[in-house]
């Protein structure tokens, strides 16, 4: 991960400076933390792994269930709550603009776009405002978007710092044409921003002194914006010697900026250790200097990048002491960012020696495979802090019983306890036995005010993970989604699909499905799936139940459902069933975890007639299936352990019925097989052309399976004028 430099400039007292004081002040904005994770993560948009689906000022004291996978932006608010040590109102307001998931005019889809600033549009209008007022020439579009729209060369305190100088010289010298030579002399400084170009001329012969001291400046600059950066180092340094230029006080810095630049142009994970030694030395004096000014802000922050680049160990020390402070810098944000590459950048026995980079080390660790919790027990035992009994809570497996101290250590804090919502999770996923773990996680859900919704879905996966019967799975698998998504939310959470597609047999399932308590679009769901599981069942019972409820959410497709009904020849009723599937993609067998970008039901895998990797890839539907019977897309869903509340009876019918399933070729190819069965019968049938031609569909291409060919030759040789036989005028 890149250290985050700083995602607004500062605001020094001079012009044409790529500023890099730390941000002090909140920037508007908003949290929106949006849905970009892979949808196969476990939680995808009911427990965000990354990140809270929000942050409240009460989360800062009372995080939550603190989870290992969590930003390190959130796992220091949550360490500095466990850790007795809340972050106050005014930190909060100085850290926020660096949580990952806060948005302003600059952040996109694909990243941050500074370019996009309104605080730099405010400037380039102010500068052009000015510049006019002060008879600049007219002038093109000012361009100053390079190659890379996330580099801002240029930023809006340039333009401020430009328009400030221009009202000064303005009035001290009025509108004449040294200023308009001034002015021709910016132009061309900011003409470099985008790319190198024209060079701002000498000052003419004879002119005054203060011109010829901004023209040396203004000379640096283009060089420095132009990347040309040993010229412009040479060129600040012979201003620093200029005690009466204006900007021999800055003028060290920037040299140490253009240091910065040259040592890392050669790419990211190199630099140039002489040149950062050098920019190290030119920024000493000016960080170290006793007055607190914004120039003094902006050579510490360089400073830090330039020690984050060559010696991590030791910023991250010192930040250790800093951040874990009772009154945090003003530069908290950008310090938890810069912790972040320091902590990746240092060796592990340098973190453990640290007091928030130890703990850090031990919640990242939870989520290897080799993790053992012998090392974050070991700390809670000698210390008795919260942060330790966290990690060593978090460590635990059912596996490897808790000792029973820190179970107890758990069970003892009280409700106010900033660890207490992590202790009750971890107490309900070690509990010895589903009747403690579903009470537990009753008793959270019932927490009054009530928990957040990512929390609330993570006690209920341990609930369904427990459940003791059908009633518990029942208000366990009923989630609220935390992210919002690009499409439609899914129904189920992972967890929840993997219990309904492989942990019930038919029988449950159609139960479940019709209880009040479930949310209309997970109950549309069960029973779509109950109903096209019917069919390799054998359960005609089963159809009939559910009848009512498919011809309501499939429009037109009453007539044919009755039709099947009604009738009494089991293989022309499969043939019936086979033709409605066909027609309708969207009746598929398996609950979908995944995010929808198609909402009706009837048009799923339209019009190619094929799962796209953006819709349905969890299903196995009939309609994601190359050559052979491997899926299109996707991985299938894993096969959940055998519910233990199962009676003897229900687990003999699930059994049998995986069994069944399990046996089934790919969806297209069980469908087509029926519908040409049926077609051998009814070669004339008038509800066959639409189901051969949807068929057909499915398999073409890349798809193709061993009916293409025989239902294409059927459509065309028994439906020649019909329109679906129109609509597929080839196989392929």
């Amino acid at each position: 991960m890149k250290p985050i430099l700083h995602k607004r400039a500062g605001a020094p007292l001079f012009f044409m400076m790529v500023g890099l004081a730390a941000m002090t002040t909140a920037q508007a904005g908003e949290r929106r933390c949006t849905f970009y994770e892979d949808p196969s993560a476990d939680g995808n948009v009911f427990e965000p792994p990354r990140w809270p689906g929000s942050l409240t000022p009460g989360m800062f004291a009372q995080p939550g269930i603190v989870r290992a996978g969590r930003d390190d932006f959130y796992q220091f608010i949550a360490w500095r709550a466990l850790a007795g040590m809340p972050l106050d109102a005014a930190a909060q307001d100085r850290l926020r603009p660096f949580d990952p998931c806060w948005l302003n005019e600059t952040s996109e889809r694909g990243g941050h776009n500074p370019h996009n600033d309104p605080a730099l549009k405010r400037a380039l209008e102010g500068w052009q405002t000015e510049r006019a007022r002060a008879g600049g020439p007219k002038l093109a579009a000012l361009a100053i978007t390079g190659k890379d729209a996330s580099v801002l060369n240029c930023p809006a305190d340039a333009f401020r710092n430009a328009t400030r100088t221009l009202a000064i010289r303005l009035a001290s010298y009025g509108n004449d044409a040294t200023l308009r030579d001034w002015i021709v002399g910016q132009d061309a400084v900011f003409a470099n921003c985008a790319a190198p170009t024209a060079m701002p001329a000498e000052a003419p012969a004879g002119a005054p002194h203060w011109l010829r001291m901004d023209r040396a400046y203004q000379q640096a600059a283009a060089h420095f914006y132009r990347a040309a950066y040993p010229e412009a180092a040479v060129r600040f340094d012979a201003i620093a010697q200029d005690a009466a230029s204006p900007w021999h006080s800055i003028a060290p810095y920037l040299a140490a900026r253009a240091d910065v630049r040259a040592a890392t142009a050669v790419g990211y994970d190199t630099v140039d250790a002489a040149l950062m030694a050098s920019a190290l030395k030119r920024l000493e004096p000016l960080a170290d200097a006793a007055t607190d000014t914004p120039l003094r802000a902006d050579a510490r922050r360089l400073r830090q990048l330039v020690l984050l680049r060559t010696a991590p160990a030791q910023v991250l020390a010192r930040l250790d002491a800093e951040l874990g402070s009772a009154a945090p810098s003003a530069t908290i944000g950008q310090d938890v960012r810069d912790y972040s590459y320091a902590w990746r950048t240092t060796a592990p026995a340098e973190r453990g020696q640290l007091a928030y980079g130890a703990w850090l080390a031990a919640m990242r660790s939870a989520r290897a495979a080799s993790a053992s919790p012998a090392e974050a027990l070991r700390q809670w035992e000698t210390t008795q802090q919260l942060p330790w009994l966290v990690a060593a809570l978090t460590l635990a497996t059912p596996q490897a019983p808790a000792p029973a101290a820190l179970l107890a250590a758990a069970q003892a804090l009280e409700p106010d306890s900033p660890a207490y919502l992590t202790a009750r999770y971890h107490l309900a996923r070690l509990a010895a036995s589903d009747a403690e773990a579903v009470a537990i996680v009753d008793a959270a859900l019932a927490l009054r005010p009530a928990i957040g919704a990512d929390d609330a879905n993570a006690f209920k996966r341990i609930g369904l993970a427990r459940a003791r019967n059908l009633a518990d799975a029942g208000r366990f698998i009923v989630r609220s989604s935390v992210l919002p998504v690009q499409g439609e939310a899914p129904v189920a959470a992972m967890d929840v699909a993997t219990f309904l597609n492989t942990g019930l047999p038919l029988d449950m399932l159609v139960t479940l499905a019709q209880q009040k308590t479930l949310l209309p679009k997970l109950r549309a769901e069960l029973e779509t799936v109950a109903w096209t599981r019917a069919l390799p069942l054998g359960r005609p019972d089963v159809a009939t139940r559910l009848a009512p409820a498919i011809k309501a959410r499939f429009a037109g497709s009453g007539p044919l459902v009755d039709q099947m009904l009604a009738e009494t020849d089991p293989a022309l009723r499969r043939g019936i069933s086979a033709m409605l599937l066909a027609r309708y993609p969207g009746m598929v067998g398996n609950v979908s975890p995944f995010i929808r970008y198609q909402t009706d039901p009837a048009g799923f895998a339209s019009p190619a007639m094929r799962a796209s990797n953006d819709l349905e890839r969890s299903r196995e539907n009939w309609w994601s299936v190359f050559a052979g019977g491997t899926p299109t897309y996707g991985k299938r869903v894993a096969v959940s352990a055998m519910p233990s509340f199962l009676p003897a009876g229900a687990a003999a019918s699930l059994r049998a019925e995986r069994a069944t399933l399990a046996a089934l070729p790919s969806g297209t190819d069980y469908l087509a097989g029926l519908v040409m069965e049926h077609a051998t019968r009814e070669p004339r049938d008038a509800r066959l052309p639409q189901a051969l031609s949807m068929l057909i569909r499915a398999h073409g291409g890349d798809a193709r399976g061993q009916y293409t060919v025989p239902m294409f030759k059927h459509l065309h040789a028994h439906f020649a004028r019909n329109e679906w036989a129109k609509r597929t005028p080839t196989h392929r």
